[in-house]
This record gives C-alpha cells, structure tokens and sequence, in this order.
C-alpha cells in the first residue's frame, strides 16, 4: 500500500529532545491509526543508532550523523534520501515537521482528507501554537486563498502540507538560510514562497490547529536577516510583491526603535537582502549525502 504522507523530520541526540520526539511521533500515531504514513528521520550529533530504534514505529526509517548541521542541510538530507528512495513520486503529501511540533486529535486526519478530495489543492497551511485549537469547523468553513503577506507571515516548516510533485520541483532548501547558518533563519519562508508560485491552488487556515511552542516576538529580531533574504529574492522574482519587502522593512525599523534590534543589525540584514546574488538552482542534488536513512 502506497503511504498517504511523508514526514521529513531531524532531530538532536545531544540536545536533550527525546520527549518532543516522542510526543511528535505519539501523536503521529494516534492521528493515523489504520492509515499508512512513513517518516524519514535524521538523528544529528549521534555516534550510532543503537538505542535511537527503541520506541520508534516501524514505519519510522531512522538516518544518524556524527555532526551537528543547519535546518536547511539536514532537510536537504533528507529529501535527497526521499528522492533515491522514490519516495516523492509514490507519497501524495510532504510534510516537515520539527521534533518538538505536535499535532492535536483530528488535526492530521481532515488535512489528509481535504488533500484527498480536492486534487487541486498543492499547498495548505496553518497557524501554530502551545494550545492549538480543535480543527472541528476550522478545516472547511474558515478556508480560504492566503496573501503572500500571509506565506512569508504564517507558513513555517511545522505548518506547511505540499503535494509530492511540487516538491520535486521545488528541490532544494536554501543553505545559504535557516537555523545554524550565518543568516539564522528564512529557509522555510523561501521554501514556502517558491511552494506558493509553483501551486495550482493554495489554501491557508487563520488558526493555530498545530502544536508548537508560541513564537516570541523578542525573538523575531533572531531570525529576522534570514527572512529579509528570502523575501528580497522574492520580490525580484515577483516585483509585483514589493509591498512585502516594505512591510518586512518596516517590522525591522519597528525593532530598532524598540532596541530589539540593533541599528548595526538592521544594516547588516539590509545589505544581506540588497546584496544576495540571484538564487542558484534549487534543482534535486544528485551528490551523495553524508548522513544514511535506514
């Protein structure tokens, strides 16, 4: 039986997130009782797999690597190992959880089903929070065509659903971006910005239906080069979403003058965003990757 979804997932052995695993794939499990699902995990910072398999579903291929790498790395990782695998042509869904990403009772099942019933739809994506919301109407009546204000704003890696096929387009993720690089941040609004030109139909749910901890905005100044690059290489793709790259210009101006950023910070991430050369090609990787997927 083909699975129905793919989830692409790494995690740090040495970081002390054994229980966000467990209550990821815990509730992976209770969603998709009788439904077929597959996930590709990499472990990072592990010497060997010996105690990593103790507990995790069968269905769970468990990859480790001795190094610690980026977010955008280890789900390059990944996806090379989805595509020599088949995987993307044979799985309709892709998804890219954190470990530390829940998702609530009901959740998962009517994001499968509104995937099944509308062949159409490519992308989907919510909101998240420590107190997700129940999905109960959520799902049908509150759905609706997002902005691009609303891609680059709400979709993150633990709340974007893309077709299998979009992500072989797609290809890659940015290394240039994401968590553990220079830039800190951004691989997944890149991702979710090209997601969004390359669907045939995209839906967004103003609602926080998975389980995550809540964003901090004394944060935001953290993550804010990474972001800023993506949405300058957007905009030079798309210049007729420009009025996204003023609104992220503005958020920044907001952060210096509340000194949640510094001066010095914001003109870093500005010659980032006006320097960054044209994106390379994203195409499939054809190297070998470092880590191994059971």
């Amino acid at each position: 039986m083909t699975s129905e979804i793919l989830f692409l997932t790494t995690t740090d052995a040495a970081g002390g997130r054994a229980s966000d695993l467990a209550r990821l794939l815990s509730s992976i499990e209770a969603a998709l009782a009788g439904r077929d699902w597959r996930m590709l995990l990499l472990v990072q910072r592990a010497s060997s797999d010996a105690g990593i398999a103790s507990g995790i579903p069968g269905n769970v291929a468990v990859g480790i690597i001795p190094n610690r790498v980026s977010a955008s790395r280890a789900r390059n990782i990944l996806l090379h190992e989805a595509r020599a695998q088949g995987l993307l042509a044979e799985v309709p869904l892709v998804a890219f959880p954190d470990d530390d990403c829940w998702y609530p009772d009901g959740a998962l099942k009517r994001i499968l089903d509104l995937f099944r019933s509308d062949q159409a739809l490519d992308f989907w994506f919510c909101r998240y929070a420590s107190a997700p919301q129940p999905p109960a109407h959520a799902l049908s009546g509150e759905m609706r065509s997002p902005s691009v204000f609303e891609v680059a704003a709400e979709a993150s890696s633990n709340t974007i659903f893309l077709r299998g096929r979009v992500i072989e387009t797609l290809g890659e993720f940015d290394e240039e971006l994401g968590v553990g690089t220079e830039n800190n941040g951004g691989e997944d609004t890149d991702y979710a910005l090209r997601a969004f030109r390359q669907s045939r139909k995209c839906r967004f749910v103003n609602r926080a239906l998975i389980g995550h901890r809540d964003n901090n905005f004394r944060f935001r100044s953290r993550y804010f080069r990474g972001s800023l690059i993506a949405i300058a290489r957007h905009t030079a793709m798309r210049p007729a979403s420009v009025g996204l790259l003023l609104r992220k210009l503005m958020v920044g101006s907001f952060l210096v003058a509340t000194r949640r950023m510094s001066s010095r910070e914001f003109r870093t991430a500005l010659r980032a965003a006006l320097s960054a050369r044209e994106r390379r090609s994203f195409a499939p990787a054809r190297h070998r990757s470092r880590g191994r997927v059971a």
